[in-house]
C-alpha cells in the first residue's frame, strides 16, 4: 500500500503523527507541487476532491477501482480484493 498526503508540507508533522497512530507499514509520500498539476498528474478525472482513493491492479497495475469522498468499508475491501487478483 502506498500513503500519499495532500496536505500542506507545514502539515508534514501531522501527516506522520497519524500515520504512526494507523501503525501504517506501507510506503507513504505527501505532495510538493501545485494542486492541480497534483491531481492531473495522478488521475485526470479526479476532481481534486478529498478524500480520494484510487486502485491498481497488482499484477496488470492498472486502475480497478477509484472514488472521491468517504465510502463504506465494504466498498474498500471489495476493491481490494478486485485490485489483488487483477
Amino acid at each position: 500500500m502506498i500513503f500519499v498526503s495532500a496536505d500542506w508540507l507545514e502539515q508534514k508533522k501531522d501527516v506522520i503523527n497519524y500515520l504512526k497512530k494507523m501503525n501504517f507499514k506501507g510506503e507513504a509520500y505527501i505532495k510538493d507541487q501545485p494542486d492541480e498539476e497534483f491531481i492531473n498528474s495522478l488521475y485526470g478525472e479526479w476532481t481534486g476532491t478529498l478524500p480520494f482513493t484510487i486502485l491498481f491492479g497488482k499484477l496488470s497495475g492498472s486502475i480497478v477501482d477509484f472514488w472521491e469522498n468517504s465510502k463504506h468499508e465494504q466498498r474498500f475491501i471489495e476493491a481490494v480484493n478486485k485490485a489483488i487478483n487483477s
